[in-house]
């Protein structure tokens, strides 16, 4: 009876075992070396950035190769031969590879800033010869690893598991600044996984997302590192508050995924006012074809709420008393939708004087609607009375406008929406309702039932940029490359705010990391190109020589408007 007893309680707990260690979410070894209090991750799929790369025939060294390949620069030539070592020194470049930054200290103490990089090891052995080569002989050991000081400011420590590369930033005490430095490796190597960002579920959670680069930041970590604002209790709000999100190079696109999660006070609030959404009507009614909009809604009460969490609400009503309104006044005169749009943007030649003297010059001309929904009209009035009394706002054609506005702006309050605009008969188009905004249908999917909504045309905006130009090599790839972006933001969920951004580019064939990738190398060439052609221009100059001022129409082009549209 005993044995047979004893045989099921065994067995019993070896499936709890099982199970439990089934469903623990296993993370990269690397993130281990990661302190707990770290503000900012990046997390590079390595192995897949170079994949899609390669799709465009891009790989790292050639990439580096083509930015310098004009030059004689012999630092460059040494650049690419360190490059090509460094991809056969023994670290595992198919597993991802970690960026973090720490920032820590007090006021007493100073601020010191530290970070690095870890990757994971394939062969330590063929790393450590790798060393050797480039003539870092100075070899040390530590409890655990074996590391290398650079120049006393960089640490490259390493072990059978991993690779750590970190440097401890300036550190301020007592008002004076003071360089300091140290070796911050040992710290790291002997962090246990509970001190680590490891231990995070919210962090253990993103490791299991699929994108070709992650990233993590720390909210409690920044409010910490400025000292007089981790003593107050916004610092407690802030508390377990992170961000994460996910990039992927997708074809076409370049999309990212973000949560931000917040600690138990922070989510009452945010529980609390959730459900505002975005008025895309705002926009909807634009007059014109957008170029451009933001549209965005929030209950203001949430401003109250935090102000009174940080026990600043009696010294705001006090310092709003002597102004002659409330907290209250300012939270109520606005319902907490917001929206802006914009288009037409072009640059056009227009004629000004000066001393008697006629000048043409080209600027920027477009129209903007920014579209404030008025809450409480007696709220709003008596804070723009009040402003009036203080010379901040004055009366014209019956209603209150900032003072020395002029003709500059139109603005319009109409008891239910604060309308501004740079063009007073556009405004009332747009008061009027006849909307023709043509959101394109996808894009006004993707911003529907969100509580923020972005939207920018590149490609409109690009026609700006003149063809003819002296930076024509960039001015061409930008249009090549880049075509719109959309951003949105959804309600708090009980457990984190989800948000989206997705960058569009022109080749929906080429994934995005290719096509960007090909833009940032010719716009590194070209103003390598520019650079040399400048140095030797100084060089043949004398000290009264100058080169002459480049014609107008060089700078700026009017937009090719025919050639978009084809």
């Amino acid at each position: 009876m005993y044995m047979k007893r004893f045989a099921q309680y065994l067995t019993l707990g070896l499936v709890l075992i099982l199970f439990a260690t089934s469903c623990k979410k296993s993370v990269p070894e690397q993130t281990k070396y990661i302190p707990k209090d770290a503000m900012f991750v990046v997390d590079m799929d390595w192995k897949s950035l170079a994949t899609k790369a390669a799709t465009a025939n891009i790989k790292w060294d050639s990439l580096f190769n083509a930015s310098v390949k004009s030059s004689d620069d012999s630092a460059a030539s040494k650049g690419i031969k360190m490059l090509e070592d460094f991809t056969n020194s023994g670290i595992d470049l198919e597993s991802n590879v970690f960026v973090f930054m720490k920032m820590g200290g007090s006021m007493m103490s100073g601020q010191s800033v530290s970070g690095g990089a870890v990757a994971a090891m394939k062969d330590a052995g063929k790393f450590e010869s790798y060393l050797k080569q480039q003539g870092l002989t100075d070899i040390k050991k530590g409890s655990n690893y074996s590391y290398i000081t650079i120049e006393d400011a960089l640490n490259i420590g390493w072990n059978e598991d991993v690779v750590i590369m970190a440097a401890a930033g300036n550190t301020t005490q007592g008002g004076d600044d003071k360089t300091t430095t140290g070796n911050p490796l040992a710290a790291l190597f002997a962090q246990k996984e509970d001190e680590s960002i490891a231990a995070i579920p919210e962090f253990v959670d993103l490791m299991a997302e699929k994108g070709d680069m992650l990233f993590w930041t720390n909210s409690s970590s920044m409010m910490s590192s400025v000292p007089l604002l981790g003593m107050t209790k916004f610092a407690d709000l802030l508390q377990n508050s992170y961000g994460a999100g996910v990039i992927n190079f997708d074809n076409g696109k370049l999309t990212g995924n973000f949560k931000s999660y917040s600690g138990k006070d922070l989510a009452a609030i945010w529980d609390k006012y959730k459900g505002p959404v975005a008025n895309m009507d705002m926009i909807n009614q634009y007059p014109a074809p957008v170029t451009g909009f933001a549209s965005f809604s929030f209950n203001p009460q949430i401003l109250v709420e935090i102000i009174r969490f940080g026990g600043m609400e009696a010294t705001a009503n006090q310092y709003m008393e002597k102004l002659g309104f409330t907290l209250d006044d300012i939270t109520k005169a606005f319902k907490g939708e917001f929206a802006i749009a914009f288009s037409d943007i072009a640059i056009k030649e227009t004629e000004m004087e000066y001393e008697g003297v006629k000048l043409k010059t080209k600027a920027p001309t477009g129209h903007i609607i920014i579209n404030a929904a008025i809450g409480d009209k007696a709220a709003y009035d008596k804070i723009v009375a009040k402003l009036a009394e203080m010379g901040e706002m004055e009366m014209v054609n019956g209603q209150y406008v900032p003072t020395g506005m002029g003709t500059t702006f139109s603005w319009n309050m109409n008891g239910k929406n604060l309308i501004i605009s740079g063009d007073s008969s556009f405004a009332q188009q747009y008061i009027s309702g006849k909307g023709n905004a043509a959101i394109p249908a996808d894009i006004a999917a993707k911003c529907k039932d969100k509580s923020m909504a972005l939207y920018f045309d590149l490609s409109k905006l690009m026609e700006l940029m003149p063809a003819d130009s002296a930076n024509a090599t960039i001015t061409n790839a930008a249009k090549a490359t880049f075509k719109n972006i959309v951003a949105t933001s959804d309600n708090f969920n009980g457990k984190y705010v989800a948000s989206n951004f997705e960058l569009n580019t022109a080749n929906a064939s080429e994934n995005s990391l290719a096509s960007l990738l090909k833009f940032f190398a010719a716009s590194a060439n070209k103003i390598r190109q520019e650079q040399r052609k400048f140095n030797q221009g100084m060089m043949g100059m004398s000290d009264f020589e100058m080169e002459d001022e480049p014609a107008a129409e060089d700078i700026i082009a009017p937009p090719v408007i025919e050639e978009q549209a084809k």
